[in-house]
């Protein structure tokens, strides 16, 4: 029996935009499961980082329940958020997110430093992630130096270090060529693969859907299945 992980019951967001109220999403239901490999497309402005922003604690619904591996994020106050984002969420922005100035092994260490982890048990997962990923000779070059997909690549490490049950990644290969793309998106599949790991795409290359277990379309706030058919989630 599949396992749910994140599930979005009835969600609704807007935002505020010079005076006026705008629907970002409406009324937005699915469950995704675990090791699932799920795209979300769309067109900008279509709400699908808002989307990601919302499974990964960093935004509020204004309606709905936002559930994500057992945790009902409305229930949480920004200090469990916090942990959600540290032990079950890992989020991956468009630009990587990562610190310019850091090695690749600080970089990779930061979320191991905000959990507190110990010296030891940090330099352990470090090695382990750098090694997974391929980037042990590049632990000590700062991002500056390193190719976009090298860069992509140190996100992913610096998500997998804390082996969370989700793992979001917004416009994971925008800033690759095709080449490169393609090589992400099947590393992504490895990733779900040996962690049991959930992993949810946003892109606006429709190829990118190919590569993922199932695919929806974002649009007017509105999430559909690939086929059009809106996705009802599970039932209260």
């Amino acid at each position: 029996m599949k396992e749910p992980v994140v599930v979005l019951r009835n969600v609704w967001k807007t935002y505020r935009e010079g005076g006026r109220t705008v629907i970002i999403l409406k009324n937005v239901s699915t469950t995704i499961y675990r090791k699932e490999i799920v795209g979300v497309h769309g067109p900008s402005g279509a709400g699908k980082t808002t989307l990601l922003k919302l499974i990964a604690g960093l935004e509020r619904p204004d309606r709905g329940e936002v559930i994500v591996d057992g945790y009902n994020l409305n229930m949480l106050d920004d200090l469990g958020l916090a942990m959600i984002r540290n032990t079950v969420v890992a989020y991956i922005p468009q630009d990587y997110g990562l610190i310019t100035d850091f090695t690749v092994w600080e970089n990779v260490e930061l979320p191991l430093l905000i959990a507190g982890v110990d010296k030891g048990e940090r330099e352990k997962k470090i090695y382990e992630a750098l090694e997974y990923m391929g980037l042990l000779d590049k632990a000590h070059v700062t991002p500056r130096k390193l190719s976009g997909g090298e860069r992509q690549r140190v996100a992913i490490a610096r998500a997998l270090v804390t082996t969370p049950s989700v793992l979001l990644a917004d416009e994971p290969t925008a800033n690759l060529d095709w080449e490169n793309a393609v090589k992400v998106a099947d590393l992504l599949h490895q990733v779900s693969s040996d962690f049991d790991t959930t992993v949810i795409i946003v892109t606006h290359d429709p190829r990118l859907l190919e590569y993922v277990d199932r695919s929806m379309n974002l649009i007017d706030g509105v999430l559909k299945d690939k086929e059009g058919v809106t996705y009802e989630g599970l039932k209260r």
